[in-house]
Parts: structure tokens; sequence; C-alpha cells
């Protein structure tokens, strides 16, 4: 099944707004979790670099299995590297850029998707900065590459 591009903005929107459905404030009905996004828990993402933050929705990316946002400032770069869990990730703002390499590195704005297995050596940069919604099925981690 082929998504345009104007469907992928609008069920990139629907993720991200169903998953802040899912997140913690106000008053809950069984099961619900409610966040707004001036809620979010923002806390350093110390493996990633300087500035790099992350906000678990649920579960926590240094124990298991987890989803939520993390927010690249301007300028930040990661080089070669892998995880040892697939990543699942949304662009909602800014400019990803991912590749297998710096120079391979190809933009990615909101709306797009980005799937990358574990262990798949990649880079990515943000010029613009960006913040993404991520889904990881184990603890994150940044590996440089060769290790």
């Amino acid at each position: 099944m082929k998504i345009s591009p104007s469907g992928l903005v609008v069920l990139s929107a629907a993720l991200v707004a169903g998953t802040l459905s899912l997140a913690r404030d106000g008053k809950k009905r069984s099961g619900e979790v409610t966040l707004a996004a001036d809620k979010l828990p923002w806390e350093d993402l110390a493996a990633k670099g300087v500035g790099v933050m992350v906000a678990d929705v649920e579960g926590l990316h240094a124990k298991g299995a987890w989803h939520g946002f993390v927010k690249f400032p301007v300028a930040s770069k990661s080089p070669v590297h892998a995880h040892s869990n697939a990543l699942r990730l949304v662009v909602v703002s800014g400019t990803f850029r991912y590749g297998s390499d710096p120079d391979h590195e190809q933009p990615y704005g909101p709306g797009s998707y980005v799937f990358i297995p574990a262990n798949l050596p990649h880079s990515n940069s943000q010029p613009d900065g960006a913040v993404v919604y991520v889904e990881q099925p184990g603890k994150y981690d940044n590996k440089p590459a060769g290790h």
C-alpha cells in the first residue's frame, strides 16, 4: 500500500496525537494516560550527546522497551553508530538527516518515518534541530561504529 506524502503527514500527526493521549496528566479513566506537550518530562540523553534530550512517554529508555520523544539541538551530529535494538521514529519537527554515514545522509522532515534495524551502522544530524517520536522494543544505547 502506498501512502501519499500528505497522507503520511496526517498519519504521523494522528500517531503523535494518539501518543500524547496516552500520557500522564489530568483526570484519568481506567488505563487512560494524557500528557500535554508542555508537560513532557525532558531529561538529558547523555548517551547521545550534549544538549540531546529525551522524554519517556511509556517505559524507561534506560531500562527496557519504551517510547517517547527525542529532541536534538540545532547543528547536532551523531557519527556512525548503532543501537542494540531497532528504532522506529517519526519526525515531529525540524529536519532529521539519516544515512549510512555523514556523506550519505538524506533529509527527513515532519511526518517522515525512519526504521533503523538493530545493529545497523548509521549516522544522523539535525542542522535545524529536530524532535522525533521514537519506539524501541528494548533499552536505548548508542554504540560507536566498530564496537
